[in-house]
């Protein structure tokens, strides 16, 4: 159990929003603009977007000073509304943080004993020197971490939600520790179908040309260990900048984009999380070969799993919804369904990779009616409708804001057209 002490300290922690007082000889001496009390300040950014109270904790899986989880956990005792349903457990993809969901964590608290981890050595978790030389030494490094967290918890069972890399981490957990997962949701999971045969020959041929020599470069990278927070710490001053432009692209192209308050807030996290000291990012080489091809296929795998899965993805996901729905036909033909959702497939339409940041209403009702065998009668539904009826609002609003600047430009244009028409002697 947690001391109540401890958790409300947290809570005024979270509830703080001064900037960090750093050394002005640091400001003025570091080359990547960047340090712990930064991040964690970030982090309190994205909190306070949020109506729910949430509870911080780096919680200890192992004897050493960087051997911790960040977790961000609600409760009754933080102040929410009684928690009515089992524990979810969500986990971030490659680089990213438990902050990725931000969009979600309101919706999802009213529902679940909601916990939102950072993988060790990512996001705001410790970082400890990665040492793993091969698959298996780098999936103990993330699963029995993972699972000193939930011993520390106190959760012996739990729902749990991984995206991307971290979808392909959750269920390698699920395979190793099925007594522990009631229900495993993969969210664009990475690593599922085979490596087509041949597949290098596309770019690596006998003859020279651009293309192969990229295609060269990157794999002797990606071999070496090269990430891309390699080169947003290389970058210094000028990573802040590369991030935010890529936030700013990449989460405007689907759904709902970020409003001007959480893009500038996700920036700042983002850069803070991404620029720290490389540890867990290093895993990347010995779980994927170049292309995102698992060394260990989930195609392979996942026929010995004995739990219920859902997969949700992004219409638009890179991460290729059919191979999720390939794996769950073959999951139908070896095994039967243990509970309604079990092998469902959820496509969320106008969203990709990042489907729960690019429709977070959608997606939160998606999740939350594949979890109706765990809640009680009628609530999935009804939690569900309410993301809808939200979603449907916030669409109505991005259509009259679109509306708004088509008018406003379409007057410019009038207005510069007939300035144009005017003899110059009125002009002048």
């Amino acid at each position: 159990m947690k001391d109540s002490g401890i958790a409300d300290a947290a809570a005024e922690l979270v509830a703080s929003a001064e900037a960090p007082q750093l050394p002005w000889w640091m400001k003025v001496t570091r080359w990547r603009p960047t340090s712990k009390e930064e991040a964690v300040h970030a982090e309190r950014g994205i909190l306070n977007l949020l109506r729910s109270k949430w509870q911080v904790e780096d919680v200890p899986v192992g004897p050493g000073p960087e051997q911790y989880m960040h977790t961000l956990t609600n409760s009754s005792s933080s102040g929410n509304e009684p928690v009515k349903g089992p524990a979810m457990v969500l986990m971030p993809g490659y680089g990213a943080g438990s902050g990725f969901f931000f969009r979600n964590l309101d919706g999802l608290a009213r529902v679940f004993n909601l916990f939102a981890v950072d993988w060790l050595g990512t996001g705001l978790s410790g970082r400890p020197p990665f040492t793993a030389q091969d698959r298996p030494a780098t999936e103990d490094f993330f699963l029995e971490s993972l699972n000193t967290w939930r011993k520390e918890q106190g959760l012996d069972s739990f729902i749990l939600v991984g995206h991307s890399l971290g979808g392909y981490l959750a269920a390698s957990y699920a395979l190793r520790h099925p007594e522990q997962v009631q229900h495993l949701v993969l969210v664009g999971p990475a690593g599922i179908p085979t490596k087509p045969e041949g597949w290098e020959s596309r770019f690596a041929t006998d003859s020279w040309s651009l293309r192969s020599q990229l295609f060269k470069l990157a794999a002797h990278a990606w071999g070496s260990g090269i990430t891309p927070f390699s080169l947003i710490r290389a970058l210094g001053p000028w990573g802040p900048g590369l991030v935010g432009k890529y936030v700013t692209g990449r989460f405007s192209m689907h759904g709902m984009p970020l409003e001007p308050a959480e893009s500038s807030t996700f920036r700042d996290y983002f850069y803070h999380i991404a620029a720290a000291r490389g540890s867990g990012e290093y895993a990347l080489r010995h779980i994927l070969a170049p292309g995102a091809w698992a060394h260990a296929p989930l195609q392979e795998r996942l026929a010995e799993l004995k739990v219920p899965v859902t997969f949700i993805y992004g219409e638009h996901d890179w991460m290729q919804p059919a191979a999720g729905q390939a794996l769950a036909d073959k999951l139908d033909q070896i095994r039967p369904r243990k509970v309604a959702s079990d092998h469902r497939v959820e496509i969320v339409s106008d969203s990709g990779h990042f489907v729960f940041l690019e429709q977070p209403q959608a997606f939160n009702a998606a999740l939350l009616r594949s979890m109706e065998s765990y809640l009680p009668h009628g609530l999935a539904a009804e939690a569900a409708a309410q993301e809808e009826q939200v979603l449907r609002v916030k669409q109505e609003q991005l259509v009259q804001q679109l509306r708004q600047r088509q008018q406003e430009r379409q007057a410019g244009e009038q207005q510069k057209e007939q300035q144009q028409q005017q003899p110059a002697s009125d002009r002048g």
